[in-house]
């Protein structure tokens, strides 16, 4: 997710703030983020800009304060917020004794509801902030661990993004703001949204480190009888309305992991690429008996959820070693 120096700044036909009032940048902020104060360092002039969207539950937006800035946010109860750094660098605490720093691609902040923190910005410092509303991540993560989950969550304060799930998160991120700024399939379809944002929350526990790893990661026990089999049939019964890991552990009644292992013991797939590849059969079989002699690939794509066509030709191409066009070409010649 490297942007060239040349580009427009992310979301940037959604932009929100421009300015170099102080007050108006901390009451606008506020309002699309959580009320805070924003105090700039250095005797530098302010050049605050903010673009933002928001993407069902969760709100993306692309922030930079052009100085070095201090930022103090007191608890709220209501929300966590990601900071992913993309340029610059940012020192971070929570309390008087929990400490941490971001750098560029490397880390993200993870700022919890239920403590006061404060966030040093470096003057070169550009991020993505992602609020998620907190009984939307908590109940994702009761979905994925089937357990209650009725305090607010202490993750770690610093998010690494070199690890296979935070990669993930910065994939879904971009997937957002490429789809919103192209005007893409993501900003008119419910479906594409709701699947988005629970790839996102999924990979946001992952990659966060804390107690609720212990969850994540605890013995899988005994396995619930049937489970596997009641996942099976909801991806079936309901792939093209995407189903999500945590519709499944919902359905299966059973954790995350112990779904998982089932998965890859019986089919030698996860949860997820088991999903995809339903999907994907669903999609040859539209192919080769279309609806109607209109019907495209893109629309036969999209109806499935596979909605960067793109990756999902490549991924046709690697699985039935043709074009999807060429299928739908053969077809009705």
């Amino acid at each position: 997710m490297t942007l060239p120096s040349s580009a427009p700044e992310p979301l940037h036909q959604h932009g929100r703030l421009r300015t170099d009032d102080v007050d108006l940048a901390q009451s606008v902020v506020s309002a699309v983020y959580e009320p805070h104060v924003l105090e700039p360092h250095g005797g530098g002039r302010l050049d605050a800009r903010l673009n933002a969207v928001q993407n069902g539950s969760l709100t993306l937006g692309y922030l930079t304060y052009g100085v070095g800035a201090g930022i103090t946010l007191p608890p709220s109860e209501r929300w966590y917020h990601v900071n992913i750094t993309l340029s610059g660098g940012s020192r971070v605490a929570r309390g008087d004794s929990v400490r941490g720093e971001t750098a560029a691609m490397a880390g993200a902040a993870m700022l919890v509801p239920h403590h006061l923190q404060t966030i040093e910005w470096d003057s070169d410092t550009a991020q993505f902030a992602l609020r998620v509303p907190r009984v939307d991540l908590e109940s994702h993560l009761e979905n994925l661990t089937r357990t209650r989950i009725s305090d607010p969550v202490d993750f770690d304060l610093v998010v690494d993004l070199n690890s296979t799930a935070g990669r993930g998160l910065l994939r879904c991120i971009e997937f957002i703001r490429s789809e919103w700024e192209d005007g893409g399939i993501l900003t008119r379809y419910d479906n594409s949204r709701r699947h988005l944002e629970s790839l996102t929350l999924t990979n946001l526990v992952m990659a966060a480190g804390g107690p609720h790893r212990e969850l994540l990661d605890r013995p899988t026990g005994q396995e619930v009888p049937d489970a596997l089999q009641r996942a099976v049939d909801h991806v079936h019964d309901h792939a093209q309305s995407l189903p999500t890991l945590a519709d499944l552990t919902a359905v299966a009644g059973t954790s995350a992991r112990t779904l998982q292992n089932q998965f890859l013991r019986h089919f030698d797939r996860t949860p997820i690429q088991y999903i995809r590849d339903v999907r994907l059969r669903g999609v040859r079989e539209d192919l080769l008996h279309p609806s109607s002699p209109e019907v495209t690939v893109t629309d036969v794509a999209a109806s499935w959820g596979f909605y960067n066509l793109g990756r999902f030709s490549s991924m046709y191409r690697e699985v039935y070693g043709e074009a999807p066009s060429e299928t739908l070409r053969r077809c009705r010649s």
